[in-house]
Parts: C-alpha cells; structure tokens; sequence
C-alpha cells in the first residue's frame, strides 16, 4: 500500500526507544556524579577536635583499616591517652580476616597531634 493514498494506516514510528536512549546517556553520568558526592566521606574537610578521645580513636582505626586486607571484616577494642594539649596516643587490638580467611588477632599503636589547625596521624605498631 502506498503510504501517500492511505496515510493513516501506515504504521506509526515510535521515537520512545531514541529518546530513552539520549536520556539515559544525560541522566547517567548526572547521578554517578551525584552519589560520588553524596558519599563522599568529606575526613579531609573536616576539623579534627582535639579534646575528644572518640575522634582520635576514630583516625587511629582509620590508618589500621586501611592495612588490613579485609577491613570489612574489621572488630577493634581501642583506648586513646591524652599526651598533651593537642596530643594522644591510641593502643588497642584488632580482629580481622587475613588474605587466607583467618580470623587474626593484631595489636596496634597510634600517635596524632595538632600542627597548624592541621592533624597529623601516624601508624607506629602494627601487628
């Protein structure tokens, strides 16, 4: 049948698919950028206290997660001992899985303190 004597029978082109298609490239790329930022952990924006004994456990754990290879896997019993004005050491032990599966018991020992409105954490045991 041509399609100029009966135009209202010829199928009619569906542009949904082509749109769906230029969409999902835009809207993509806007909501991984979107989630990156939302979940951000923000650590390095944020102000160290340094009258709090939690914050400092939680930068010491922070450096012994990130040698562990399973931080998921991750249980701490940590104690932090103020040294000074802006200075604390924090001790304690670490359960977590090892590279076979294991579960492993290490001791840990970190040092932090206040330079400059800035902190400065160190790792001095691990294992």
């Amino acid at each position: 049948m041509d399609a100029k004597a009966a135009p209202d029978l010829q199928p009619k082109k569906n542009n949904v698919g082509l749109w769906a298609a230029c969409g999902g490239c835009i809207l993509v790329p806007i909501l991984v950028i979107a989630l990156s930022f939302a979940f951000s952990s923000g650590k390095e924006n944020k102000p160290y206290d340094p009258n709090n004994a939690s914050e400092a456990i939680a930068q010491c754990e922070d450096l012994v997660t990130s040698q562990l290879k399973a931080p998921s896997t991750a249980s701490f019993d940590s104690a932090a001992a103020r040294n000074g004005t802006a200075e604390w050491t924090v001790t304690g032990t670490v359960d977590a899985q090892n590279g076979f599966g294991a579960q492993i018991r290490s001791t840990y020992q970190c040092s932090m303190r206040i330079k400059g409105g800035k902190i400065e954490r160190r790792l001095d045991y691990f294992g």
